[in-house]
């Protein structure tokens, strides 16, 4: 953790940010037992720079400041949802509610600002005073929440195109979506109801 905020490295390999959180590429590598912390941060963040290099870079005009909003994006998507063809969807009510000046009340954002890691939010969790905090402030937060992988990055950049505003997760892995917050309401008691049963 302390090598993922080294200035130095972080200036060694052009990481114009405070730390590698959301740029460390998370999948299989070899690795020697014996590497330091900065060689398996250079070896991830390099994987990264290669994904956004080959997958991106090519097929959009992504800039730096471009790149940090997608990373972020991508971090709550993947905070979301372990489902890959759900990435795109969850990534497409994310950006509907930005659209729309609607905060984003994303709980992972919420998880990350706990102490000892997740647990049940309560109420009193979302008023936590933080930038982090997407149920009391607009927009993204200031920067990623977790390192996301391929796929939930290529759905921030390639969301899918909807009018969901609202999901809640379904008791079998997977999510539920609704236009509408009545309809929402309905979800989550049918959730609850399951959960209860």
């Amino acid at each position: 953790l302390r090598a993922a905020r080294n200035k130095r490295l972080l200036d060694s390999l052009g990481v114009n940010e405070a730390t590698f959180e959301g740029y460390l590429l998370p999948q299989e590598y070899d690795i020697y037992e014996n590497s330091s912390p900065n060689e398996v941060i250079s070896i991830m963040y390099k994987a990264f720079r290669n994904f956004i290099s080959d997958s991106l870079k090519k097929k959009t005009n992504l800039t730096e400041s471009g790149l940090h909003r997608i990373i972020t994006m991508a971090s709550i998507v993947n905070g979301e949802t372990n489902k890959k063809e759900e990435m795109p969807r969850v990534a497409g009510v994310y950006y509907n509610r930005l659209k729309i000046g609607m905060k984003l009340q994303a709980d992972p954002t919420i998880q990350y600002l706990q102490p000892n890691g997740s647990k049940r939010l309560s109420y009193e969790d979302l008023r936590i005073k933080s930038p982090y905090n997407t149920y009391m402030y607009g927009g993204l937060p200031p920067g990623p929440i977790d390192n996301p992988g391929k796929s939930a990055i290529m759905a921030a950049v390639f969301p899918e195109k909807h009018d969901y505003l609202y999901f809640v997760a379904d008791g079998k892995g997977g999510h539920k979506f609704s236009r509408t917050y009545s309809e929402h309401l309905t979800n989550v008691e049918e959730y609850r109801n399951r959960i209860r049963n």
